[in-house]
Protein backbone atom coordinates (compact mmCIF):
# COMPACT_ATOMS: atom_id res chain seq x y z
CA UNK A 1 0.00 0.00 0.00
CA UNK A 2 1.39 3.39 -0.98
CA UNK A 3 1.62 6.07 1.71
CA UNK A 4 -0.48 9.17 1.12
CA UNK A 5 1.82 12.02 0.17
CA UNK A 6 1.69 15.30 2.14
CA UNK A 7 0.39 17.20 -0.89
CA UNK A 8 -2.34 14.64 -1.40
CA UNK A 9 -3.28 14.90 2.28
CA UNK A 10 -3.54 18.68 1.96
CA UNK A 11 -5.71 18.31 -1.12
CA UNK A 12 -7.99 15.82 0.62
CA UNK A 13 -8.25 18.08 3.67
CA UNK A 14 -9.06 21.11 1.54
CA UNK A 15 -11.79 19.16 -0.23
CA UNK A 16 -13.27 18.03 3.11
CA UNK A 17 -13.11 21.59 4.45
CA UNK A 18 -15.02 22.86 1.41
CA UNK A 19 -17.66 20.16 1.79
CA UNK A 20 -18.05 20.85 5.53
CA UNK A 21 -18.41 24.58 4.99
CA UNK A 22 -20.84 24.01 2.14
CA UNK A 23 -22.95 21.72 4.28
CA UNK A 24 -23.27 24.41 6.94
CA UNK A 25 -24.12 27.06 4.34
CA UNK A 26 -26.65 24.89 2.55
CA UNK A 27 -28.46 24.01 5.76
CA UNK A 28 -28.48 27.62 6.94
CA UNK A 29 -29.38 29.36 3.69
CA UNK A 30 -30.57 26.65 1.31
CA UNK A 31 -28.64 25.47 -1.72
CA UNK A 32 -30.09 28.12 -4.01
CA UNK A 33 -29.41 31.07 -1.67
CA UNK A 34 -25.97 29.99 -0.46
CA UNK A 35 -23.07 31.64 -2.27
CA UNK A 36 -19.56 30.63 -3.23
CA UNK A 37 -18.32 33.58 -1.18
CA UNK A 38 -19.99 32.18 1.94
CA UNK A 39 -18.45 28.78 1.25
CA UNK A 40 -15.07 30.39 0.60
CA UNK A 41 -15.25 32.29 3.88
CA UNK A 42 -16.35 29.22 5.85
CA UNK A 43 -13.77 26.86 4.38
CA UNK A 44 -10.78 29.15 4.07
CA UNK A 45 -10.37 27.97 0.48
CA UNK A 46 -9.99 30.28 -2.47
CA UNK A 47 -12.78 30.54 -5.01
CA UNK A 48 -10.38 29.01 -7.53
CA UNK A 49 -9.81 26.00 -5.30
CA UNK A 50 -13.55 25.53 -4.84
CA UNK A 51 -14.17 25.59 -8.58
CA UNK A 52 -11.15 23.33 -9.16
CA UNK A 53 -12.50 20.64 -6.85
CA UNK A 54 -16.20 20.82 -7.68
CA UNK A 55 -16.74 22.95 -10.79
CA UNK A 56 -19.77 24.79 -9.42
CA UNK A 57 -22.03 25.21 -6.41
CA UNK A 58 -24.29 22.54 -7.90
CA UNK A 59 -21.27 20.26 -8.12
CA UNK A 60 -20.72 20.69 -4.38
CA UNK A 61 -24.40 19.99 -3.64
CA UNK A 62 -24.31 16.79 -5.66
CA UNK A 63 -21.00 15.68 -4.13
CA UNK A 64 -22.40 16.13 -0.62
CA UNK A 65 -25.43 14.04 -1.50
CA UNK A 66 -23.54 11.28 -3.33
CA UNK A 67 -20.79 10.96 -0.73
CA UNK A 68 -23.30 10.92 2.10
CA UNK A 69 -25.26 8.16 0.41
CA UNK A 70 -22.02 6.28 -0.31
CA UNK A 71 -21.11 6.41 3.36
CA UNK A 72 -24.57 5.18 4.29
CA UNK A 73 -24.28 2.37 1.73
CA UNK A 74 -21.09 1.27 3.47
CA UNK A 75 -22.79 1.50 6.88
CA UNK A 76 -25.65 -0.70 5.66
CA UNK A 77 -23.28 -3.14 3.95
CA UNK A 78 -21.21 -3.58 7.09
CA UNK A 79 -24.35 -4.06 9.16
CA UNK A 80 -25.47 -6.96 6.95
CA UNK A 81 -22.13 -8.80 6.82
CA UNK A 82 -22.39 -12.18 8.50
CA UNK A 83 -26.01 -11.68 9.55
CA UNK A 84 -27.90 -14.94 9.02
CA UNK A 85 -30.88 -14.01 11.20
CA UNK A 86 -33.55 -11.81 9.64
CA UNK A 87 -34.53 -10.32 12.99
CA UNK A 88 -30.97 -9.57 14.11
CA UNK A 89 -29.86 -8.43 10.68
CA UNK A 90 -32.73 -6.01 10.16
CA UNK A 91 -32.12 -4.74 13.69
CA UNK A 92 -28.46 -4.17 12.86
CA UNK A 93 -29.38 -2.19 9.75
CA UNK A 94 -31.79 0.05 11.66
CA UNK A 95 -29.43 0.42 14.61
CA UNK A 96 -26.45 1.39 12.45
CA UNK A 97 -28.52 3.93 10.54
CA UNK A 98 -29.80 5.54 13.74
CA UNK A 99 -26.28 5.75 15.16
CA UNK A 100 -25.01 7.29 11.92
CA UNK A 101 -27.76 9.92 12.02
CA UNK A 102 -27.02 10.69 15.68
CA UNK A 103 -23.31 11.04 14.90
CA UNK A 104 -23.82 13.04 11.67
CA UNK A 105 -26.98 15.12 12.20
CA UNK A 106 -26.14 17.87 9.69
CA UNK A 107 -25.26 15.45 6.92
CA UNK A 108 -28.32 13.34 7.69
CA UNK A 109 -30.55 16.42 7.58
CA UNK A 110 -29.08 17.38 4.23
CA UNK A 111 -29.71 13.93 2.75
CA UNK A 112 -33.29 13.94 3.99
CA UNK A 113 -34.09 17.48 2.88
CA UNK A 114 -32.14 18.19 -0.29
CA UNK A 115 -34.05 18.19 -3.55
CA UNK A 116 -32.55 16.08 -6.33
CA UNK A 117 -34.80 17.22 -9.15
CA UNK A 118 -33.67 19.30 -12.12
CA UNK A 119 -30.22 17.73 -12.19
CA UNK A 120 -28.00 17.25 -15.17
CA UNK A 121 -28.08 13.78 -16.70
CA UNK A 122 -24.62 13.07 -15.27
CA UNK A 123 -25.54 14.16 -11.76
CA UNK A 124 -28.85 12.30 -11.86
CA UNK A 125 -27.04 9.16 -12.99
CA UNK A 126 -24.51 9.42 -10.15
CA UNK A 127 -27.29 9.69 -7.58
CA UNK A 128 -29.34 6.91 -9.18
CA UNK A 129 -26.31 4.60 -9.16
CA UNK A 130 -25.69 4.89 -5.44
CA UNK A 131 -29.40 4.59 -4.54
CA UNK A 132 -29.59 1.51 -6.75
CA UNK A 133 -26.52 0.05 -5.03
CA UNK A 134 -28.15 0.41 -1.60
CA UNK A 135 -31.25 -1.33 -2.97
CA UNK A 136 -29.27 -4.11 -4.64
CA UNK A 137 -27.18 -4.77 -1.52
CA UNK A 138 -30.35 -5.12 0.55
CA UNK A 139 -32.05 -7.40 -1.98
CA UNK A 140 -28.98 -9.62 -2.15
CA UNK A 141 -28.92 -9.94 1.65
CA UNK A 142 -32.66 -10.67 1.84
CA UNK A 143 -32.65 -13.25 -0.95
CA UNK A 144 -31.68 -16.29 1.19
CA UNK A 145 -34.47 -15.49 3.66
CA UNK A 146 -36.94 -15.30 0.77
CA UNK A 147 -35.72 -18.65 -0.55
CA UNK A 148 -36.27 -20.23 2.88
CA UNK A 149 -39.77 -18.80 3.07
CA UNK A 150 -38.94 -16.50 6.01
CA UNK A 151 -39.70 -13.30 4.14
CA UNK A 152 -42.94 -11.72 3.00
CA UNK A 153 -43.35 -12.16 -0.75
CA UNK A 154 -43.24 -8.56 -1.96
CA UNK A 155 -42.13 -6.87 -5.18
CA UNK A 156 -38.39 -6.27 -4.77
CA UNK A 157 -38.72 -2.50 -5.02
CA UNK A 158 -40.85 -2.44 -1.85
CA UNK A 159 -38.24 -4.00 0.43
CA UNK A 160 -36.13 -0.84 0.60
CA UNK A 161 -39.16 1.21 1.69
CA UNK A 162 -40.14 -1.40 4.27
CA UNK A 163 -36.64 -1.62 5.77
CA UNK A 164 -35.61 2.04 5.60
CA UNK A 165 -38.91 3.91 5.51
CA UNK A 166 -39.76 3.92 9.20
CA UNK A 167 -36.30 4.87 10.45
CA UNK A 168 -35.80 7.63 7.87
CA UNK A 169 -39.26 9.06 8.68
CA UNK A 170 -38.50 9.05 12.41
CA UNK A 171 -35.02 10.49 11.82
CA UNK A 172 -36.45 13.36 9.80
CA UNK A 173 -38.71 14.42 12.69
CA UNK A 174 -36.03 13.73 15.32
CA UNK A 175 -33.59 15.99 13.51
CA UNK A 176 -36.24 18.72 13.37
CA UNK A 177 -36.74 18.46 17.14
CA UNK A 178 -40.25 17.05 16.89
CA UNK A 179 -39.54 13.78 18.74
CA UNK A 180 -38.88 13.42 22.45
CA UNK A 181 -37.67 9.83 22.18
CA UNK A 182 -33.94 9.58 21.60
CA UNK A 183 -33.06 8.20 18.20
CA UNK A 184 -30.88 5.39 19.47
CA UNK A 185 -33.57 4.39 22.00
CA UNK A 186 -36.18 4.32 19.23
CA UNK A 187 -33.99 2.07 17.09
CA UNK A 188 -35.07 -1.12 18.90
CA UNK A 189 -38.76 -0.34 18.38
CA UNK A 190 -38.20 0.59 14.74
CA UNK A 191 -36.23 -2.61 14.20
CA UNK A 192 -38.97 -4.77 15.66
CA UNK A 193 -41.67 -3.13 13.54
CA UNK A 194 -39.48 -3.56 10.46
CA UNK A 195 -38.97 -7.26 11.21
CA UNK A 196 -42.70 -7.78 11.66
CA UNK A 197 -43.40 -6.02 8.39
CA UNK A 198 -40.84 -8.16 6.58
CA UNK A 199 -42.36 -11.37 7.88
CA UNK A 200 -46.08 -10.62 7.90
CA UNK A 201 -46.90 -8.39 4.94
CA UNK A 202 -48.70 -10.04 2.07
CA UNK A 203 -49.95 -8.59 -1.19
Amino acid sequence: MHAVKPRQKRTQKRRRDILSASLRCFLQHGVDAATIEQIRHGSGASAGSIYHHFGSKQGIAVALYVEGQQELAEVFRNAMVGQDSLREGSGAIIGCYCRWVADNPDWAMYLLRVATADLSDTDAAAISDIIRQIRDDLIAWLRPFAERGELADLPEDLYTSVVHGGSSHFARHWLAGRQEIELTAAAAHLAESTYRALTSLRL
